[in-house]
Order: C-alpha cells, then sequence, then structure tokens
C-alpha cells in the first residue's frame, strides 16, 4: 500500500501525518509468516484505536454533524482487526488474517480516507477558516 499524495492528501496536516504512520506500519510487514502479520496488525489496530479516538474528540469538539456515521465506521473496523487478531492463533485464523490484510485492509483505508475522513478534513477546516 502506498500514501499517494494525490488522493490521499487531505491538506490537514495531522491527519495526513496519522494516515502516513499507518501506511508506514502496514508496509512495515517484512516476513509473511503468520506471526508477522499478528505482530504488525497488532501494531495497526493500537495506532489505529488512538488515531480514532484523536478524531472522535474532534468530532465531538467541533459538533461534527456526521459524526454518529463516522463513529460507526470506526468501530466497525476496529471490531474486524481485533477479531481476526484474536482469531490469527489457529491456522484458518492465519489465513483470514492474511486475507483481510492483504485485500480488505487497504480497499477500506482507501475508501474511507477519500470519504469519510475527507468529508471531517474539510468540515473541521472550514470551522478554522
Amino acid at each position: 500500500m502506498q500514501f499517494d499524495q494525490n488522493t490521499h492528501s487531505l491538506d490537514f496536516l495531522e491527519m495526513d501525518n496519522t494516515h502516513k504512520e499507518f501506511v508506514d506500519i502496514y508496509n512495515s510487514l517484512e516476513d509473511t509468516s503468520p506471526a508477522s502479520y499478528k505482530n504488525v496488525m497488532v501494531k495497526l489496530f493500537v495506532h489505529t484505536k488512538v488515531h480514532f479516538r484523536i478524531e472522535e474528540e474532534n468530532m465531538l469538539e467541533h459538533n461534527y454533524p456526521r459524526k454518529k456515521e463516522h463513529m460507526d465506521e470506526h468501530k466497525k473496523v476496529l471490531a474486524e482487526m481485533e477479531y481476526f487478531i484474536q482469531k490469527a492463533d489457529t491456522k484458518m485464523g492465519a489465513m483470514f488474517l492474511k486475507s483481510y490484510y492483504k485485500e480488505k485492509l487497504p480497499d477500506w483505508f482507501n475508501l474511507h480516507l477519500v470519504s469519510m475522513d475527507s468529508d471531517l478534513a474539510s468540515y473541521l477546516k472550514n470551522i478554522d477558516a
């Protein structure tokens, strides 16, 4: 997964830096063993929880009108990540984690960033303008 400045930049430094960190952690997978996938997913999970908490504090502080939908999406992806991490110690669970990691997570990241996060960034920039 690559951070594409043209597609992924929201022109909101705090969010852009956090998204770049997510991509860096995602790309830190060097070994394709099941344990490596789980270790990197745990790092992504911890990073994402902090990222979402900060975003949600901004949404609440600035009365973001679409906060419920955005926060529901956060809960959903965190639950997915946690589920795959918990199941990763079995052979089947490790295969599902690898599939989620390689296929679903990058697609979710791209869609969430260009839809929900771009809307939030635009809203927050307009408040400060």
